[in-house]
């Protein structure tokens, strides 16, 4: 039975610290950053921003999905029209739809306004 208590007390003593490095019911303390995980990236423009883009376009991981790479961000392009094909270097201008759901999986929606093909870019 004291073997138990002694569990108890050392589990207990352990949670009781793990609970006070992240600054208890205040928060985090402040000479350590707030934990982010890797699926809530840093926030960029609001819904509904527009914005104009360049980079090239790239097959998405799933069928017929496009993806503009461009700043270190991956955009998936919706009604893009047929002239934007994977390959093809591309100026951009569109509506930022980061809450739209679609089933591609990958980048932030951009609902194509306008798109030309940059010249001298790939084809």
């Amino acid at each position: 039975m004291r073997g138990i208590v002694v569990v108890v007390l050392a589990l207990t003593a352990v949670g009781l610290a793990g609970c006070s490095e992240d600054g208890g019911p205040e928060g985090p303390s402040p000479d350590r950053p707030p934990a982010t995980t890797p699926e809530q990236p840093a926030p960029e423009a609001p819904e509904g921003a527009e914005v104009t883009l360049r980079g090239t376009v790239t097959r998405g991981v799933e069928p017929n999905c496009l993806v503009l790479a461009t700043g270190g961000r991956e955009y998936l392009l919706l009604e893009a029209g047929p002239d934007v094909r994977p390959g093809v270097e591309i100026a951009v201008r569109g509506t930022l739809r980061p809450e739209m759901a679609t089933t591609c999986m990958q980048g932030t929606p951009l609902v194509v306004d306008d798109a030309d093909l940059v010249e001298g870019g790939s084809t």
